[in-house]
């Protein structure tokens, strides 16, 4: 189901909390890629989203990688030292903000898949970039 982008930024501000409950887990996923979709195929795009973005304040993410959606249920996100770079980036739930950040270029991420596996992955680049903004999100951190 599609859903509203939330904007309120008191709401942005809250942390989320883990997911253990399965079905909430998959209803939420299957809602975050639906609206990543529809906001992707529109002009403004969208690389990623963060329950939150959807009025859930659960520790759940959905991000285009390689042709698809990925989503990641309580992510912990371990940043690899090195040279990060500043780019601008732009929000779903902050339309007409446009912030030049600086990102770390690598990170190591560990969470769990749509049916709770254990995964740990690198990522490099512009994708390592849409997961550091939307686990920002889930820490009550937005632009």
């Amino acid at each position: 189901m599609i859903r509203s982008i939330v904007t309120n930024k008191e709401k942005l501000a809250l942390v989320s909390k883990d997911a253990w409950d399965t079905d909430a887990a998959t209803a939420v996923i299957e809602d975050l890629i639906d609206t990543a979709k529809h906001y992707q195929a529109k002009k403004i795009g969208c690389l990623g989203l963060a329950a939150n973005q959807i009025g859930e304040l659960t520790r759940i993410i959905t991000v285009f990688h390689a042709d698809k959606w990925i989503s990641m249920v309580n992510p912990d996100l371990y940043l690899i030292p090195g040279q990060g770079n500043y780019m601008h980036e732009t929000c779903l739930s902050r339309p007409g903000v446009r912030a030049k950040l600086k990102r770390h270029k690598k990170l190591k991420i560990e969470y769990m898949d749509e049916e709770f596996n254990v995964i740990q992955r690198k990522f490099t680049g512009m994708i390592a970039r849409v997961i550091q903004h939307e686990v920002d999100h889930l820490n009550g951190i937005f632009i």
